[in-house]
């Protein structure tokens, strides 16, 4: 609850994400983002934003709250970071915040691998909601069924040679609006 508080507090502009998060830390940059509890996996995704987010880019940022799912974005200008209203998403017990890959670390996060692994934990839950189980790499295929999840080419900003499609486009947009 206390994390929620403070997003809230950077939100109406009380305080700035930087001061509101100073104490959190990452113990283990090599640690598997997959391995991480919740507080571990919140803890690094605000070190990460306060760091390493590039500027003029924007990510979404889950956590859980006695049951609830709450997102808020997060955009970085120049040097400022900003912090969205804080929306409830999912009130299911079992829901997930994100579903990473395997070999997804602190150190070789990026944008489009949180967005991505939020579209596949979206998945995951839309399925768990209507009593089917989803693995995750059906997920991966229901929600960006011609991209390939290779770290290191989303690391790369989806390859040199690779181009999201139109349709690619609105599908992640699609997703991201829910």
């Amino acid at each position: 609850m206390e994390n929620l508080r403070r997003l809230q507090e950077c939100n109406k502009r009380n305080t700035t994400l930087r001061k509101a998060f100073a104490k959190f830390g990452v113990t283990e940059n090599d640690k598997p983002l997959k391995e991480m509890n919740e507080k571990e996996e919140f803890s690094a995704l605000v070190n990460w934003a306060i760091n390493q987010l590039p500027a003029y880019e924007s990510m979404d940022l889950r956590n859980k709250v006695d049951g609830k799912m709450y997102q808020t974005s997060i955009r970085k200008k120049s040097r400022e970071i900003r912090v969205g209203k804080s929306k409830e998403k999912a009130n299911q017990e079992e829901a997930i915040t994100y579903a990473w890959p395997e070999d997804a670390t602190y150190e070789t996060l990026n944008v489009n691998i949180i967005t991505i692994s939020m579209l596949r934990a979206n998945a995951i839950n839309e399925a768990k909601g209507k009593g089917q189980e989803l693995s995750e790499q059906e997920a991966t295929v229901r929600v960006c069924p011609q991209i390939d999840w290779n770290v290191e080419e989303l690391q790369k900003g989806i390859g040199k040679d690779r181009v999201l499609t139109e349709e690619e486009m609105e599908l992640i947009n699609e997703f991201l609006q829910v």
